[in-house]
């Protein structure tokens, strides 16, 4: 077996990184399409779109944050605990603060024009943003709480560092597949927490997704201070690969398929459901892991440039979208063709706005969370 070779720099999780993210414009785009509610919706739906991007939803969320928690043991290496957390204030809070008051609006006016709301411009719907029902921080929930977990739990951080060498021995983990028994954690968190604490991303009421999000950044903070796990991930990946096959299938055909919570009608079922459930997200994440750290162990210019841009393209890329795909579902044409020119429609667009507007200026590259100087991170 090839030994992936030692670099300075984890290429495969900045690829990871650029990867999940740019799965953002396909999922959120087929959102106009299916039941799920979005922002705006086509007039006909489609089943169509629902097997993929029940997959990716499953992962793509706790992969990101699996990733911000190596990225920020990474940065609490290189700089003290108070420049670490003036960097997060700068690089989270006022690219935060600038999307909702420039990014965040016109999301919401064309999602009211879409429920039959009318204004007489987009200037004139402005100051009804800030009315209660319409002011929301809408796709930049990640940025809150990632800001929320980066400052809470340095002191978390700082104790982890400082034990770390001994939590790494833990016999338990140490086994082949050890890694594994942190899908119980996760597991607790879905059994105790999900009913009573059902999804809203607004902080304050929303205790299941702020558990379960803070556990997949813990679990990259810990597992990044231990190189002995990076190998044997790279090694057992198809074990990893076979058990979310395995997982997704479960839930997908117990759960989906038959009609949503058919698997969870008696309470066996529901324990089965939700058991799979966290086993699917927990060994997809070390699947791609295992499988970016064997393939993409080096960098090159198209890395480097996406790498840079893919914090910016995040903040953007749901305006975008929703301003495009509120007059393309206008058209008379079939879902495939809506869906295309939505998808390609804002990829071409966030990718002009980023080259031509942001990356070029120096408070533009402050607003949206980039270092005056080119550098680029694992992590926002």
């Amino acid at each position: 077996m090839r030994v992936a070779a030692q670099t300075n720099r984890l290429y495969y999780l900045d690829w990871l990184r650029v990867l999940a993210f740019g799965l953002l414009i396909p999922y959120h785009a087929g959102l106009i399409f299916v039941d799920w509610g979005f922002h705006i919706q086509n007039e006909r739906l489609t089943e169509d779109l629902k097997l993929p991007m029940l997959f990716v939803n499953q992962w793509r969320l706790p992969l990101l944050f699996f990733i911000s928690g190596v990225g920020t043991r990474l940065a609490l290496n290189r700089r003290p605990p108070g420049v670490y957390v003036r960097d997060r204030l700068r690089r989270l809070l006022i690219p935060l603060i600038a999307g909702i008051l420039l990014v965040i609006p016109p999301q919401v006016y064309f999602e009211r024009l879409n429920h039959g709301t009318d204004y007489q411009s987009y200037w004139s719907f402005y100051p009804h943003f800030f009315e209660i029902g319409n002011f929301t921080w809408n796709h930049l929930w990640f940025v809150v709480y990632l800001l929320t977990y980066s400052l809470a739990l340095v002191p978390l951080f700082l104790s982890l560092r400082q034990r770390g060498n001994n939590l790494g021995k833990a016999s338990f983990l140490t086994n082949n597949y050890g890694l594994l028994w942190l899908t119980l954690p996760l597991l607790l968190t879905e059994l105790l927490l999900r009913s009573a604490w059902p999804d809203t991303r607004n902080l304050v009421a929303d205790w299941y997704n702020f558990t379960f999000y803070i556990l997949c950044l813990i679990y990259g903070f810990y597992l990044s201070l231990h190189e002995q796990f990076w190998p044997r991930i790279e090694k057992n990946r198809g074990g990893y690969l076979a058990g979310g096959i395995i997982a997704f299938n479960v839930i997908y055909w117990g759960w989906h398929a038959p009609g949503e919570g058919f698997l969870e009608t008696t309470t066996v079922g529901w324990l089965f459901f939700r058991f799979f459930k966290c086993l699917n997200i927990w060994c997809w994440l070390l699947c791609f892991i295992g499988f970016s750290r064997y393939y993409l162990q080096k960098g090159n210019s198209f890395l480097q440039y996406t790498n840079e841009a893919v914090y910016p393209f995040y903040i953007l890329h749901q305006t975008v979208l929703i301003g495009i795909g509120y007059y393309i579902i206008q058209w008379p044409a079939s879902i495939g063709l809506k869906y295309a020119a939505i998808v390609g429609g804002t990829f071409l667009g966030t990718v002009l706005l980023y080259e031509f507007m942001i990356r070029r200026f120096a408070l533009f590259r402050l607003l949206f969370g980039l270092k005056s100087s080119r550098t680029n991170k694992v992590v926002p």
